[in-house]
């Protein structure tokens, strides 16, 4: 049984991670009446979603939110996550930034009659309908474990977990691992695990890698020069980038990062391996790309540094000649592969998988037509077709840097400006 309030806010922010508290600073610009609903603690997702010794991979000038400034000396730091979560419940305090913790939103609707949305909210199983003019989802495209149906067919004592779910190499137990999935979160875990007793085995897939450093500077601050993360998403040439878009591999671990490839995963003792197919009668079967997903990370990493090669040649630039980085040196033989595409689980001793395999949104308590054919959400720039109603955080929002912290300034000034602007003329 619901209880309805009273009280009709200006907005209803969905969301206490980084995009919605921006939201909220410039709410606070603009003297609206507000609040934010979180369904656990703020930074929800850096607090239960991210593995121990995770750092953000992207410096920490990149990483502050609106009308905050790096620490003094930590300019180009890679933050641990943990630091980032504490930042986050500083903003709130900082900023009087009002947020209700442990609300989870269980429907969002809009009233015609009215044309107030409403918000369900389930607080330790008090159940709350709220009223606001404008709402602003800001709960991120990337909160739901994605797991392949092959799970369900592994032996009972075969240990699995999530990505999402691992914390640190303590939590597995004796024996070696399989990690399924190659992309950032599956690579940087098979790095941790590799350096302990357990033997790493990795499934690999076809993904990007960047260079950490290049010609005398982070990658990161020759793409902020360069405007390569102006590229709007409407000057795209294939929109399906935007949907199909994965991250580059690398690594905020150490000073100042480090590059994160196959073949230095090899190095450092981890087999790789192709795709995963099946499993079947004790074995688990894995098609033979593995050379083919080595030779498109070198690929996508030459292609990124010749680029950046130019835009110091066009504009003239005193840059420093490259350095030599192993990790970044390419495999054109595919030296760093194995030949087997079949492990029996026994034989190898593989105790644990774990499926790096990808997050999903969970939008169910979305009442409202916000989707396409293709269950994609249909925005201009952010703004919903239903009048009121705005996204924020999502990657290729507006821009490429969109889904970035480092985008969120941009994107959350741009999307509360029309938010008021809306308000002024209803």
């Amino acid at each position: 049984m619901f209880s309805k309030t009273s009280e009709i806010y200006d907005v209803i922010i969905i969301g206490a991670g980084q995009a919605g508290l921006s939201a909220g600073y410039f709410l606070n610009k603009h003297g609206l009446s507000y609040v934010i609903f979180e369904r656990g603690s703020i930074g929800e997702s850096w607090l239960n979603q991210r593995w121990d010794s995770l750092r953000l991979d992207t410096p920490a000038w990149m990483n502050c939110l609106p009308g905050d400034l790096p620490e003094v000396g930590k300019r180009d730091q890679f933050i641990p996550s943990q630091d980032f979560h504490a930042g986050l419940t500083k903003y709130v305090e900082n900023n009087r930034i009002p947020v209700k913790e442990h609300y989870r939103v269980t429907a969002l609707d809009k009233d015609d009659s009215t044309g107030f949305f409403n918000v369900e909210t389930d607080h330790n199983g008090e159940m709350e309908i709220w009223l606001a003019k404008k709402v602003i989802v800001a709960s991120g495209m990337l909160n739901e474990p994605k797991t392949p149906s092959i799970s369900k067919t592994l032996p009972a004592n075969i240990t699995q977990l999530h990505s999402f779910h691992y914390k640190n190499p303590d939590q597995l137990p004796a024996g070696n691992v399989l990690i399924v999935g190659s992309a950032k979160s599956g690579a940087q875990i098979a790095e941790e695990i590799a350096a302990t007793a357990h033997k790493v085995y990795l499934a690999t897939s076809k993904v990007g890698r960047l260079p950490r450093r290049y010609r005398g500077a982070d990658i990161t601050d020759w793409f902020v020069r360069s405007g390569n993360f102006e590229l709007r998403t409407d000057e795209l040439a294939d929109p399906s980038i935007a949907l199909n878009d994965v991250p580059f591999l690398v690594s905020g671990d150490g000073p100042l990062g480090h590059t994160l490839s196959l073949q230095g995963l090899y190095r450092d003792g981890v087999t790789l391996l192709g795709s995963l197919l099946r499993w079947e009668e004790g074995k688990l079967y894995f098609d033979d790309s593995t050379k083919a997903n080595i030779q498109f990370g070198d690929q996508i990493s030459a292609k990124i540094k010749q680029r950046v090669d130019e835009y110091i040649q066009k504009n003239g630039i005193a840059a420093s000649p490259a350095d030599v980085d192993d990790a970044d040196l390419p495999d054109p033989e595919g030296l760093s592969v194995t030949t087997d595409t079949q492990l029996d689980i026994a034989e190898h001793g593989i105790t644990t998988v774990i499926w790096a395999t990808g997050l999903r949104g969970n939008f169910g308590w979305l009442k409202l037509p916000v989707f396409d054919q293709q269950s994609k959400l249909v925005h201009e720039e952010g703004v919903s077709p239903i009048r009121g109603l705005f996204f924020l955080g999502f990657p290729w929002l507006r821009t490429r840097k969109s889904g970035t912290i480092y985008g969120l300034q941009d994107d959350a000034a741009y999307i509360t400006d029309q938010l008021a602007a809306q308000l002024s003329i209803d």
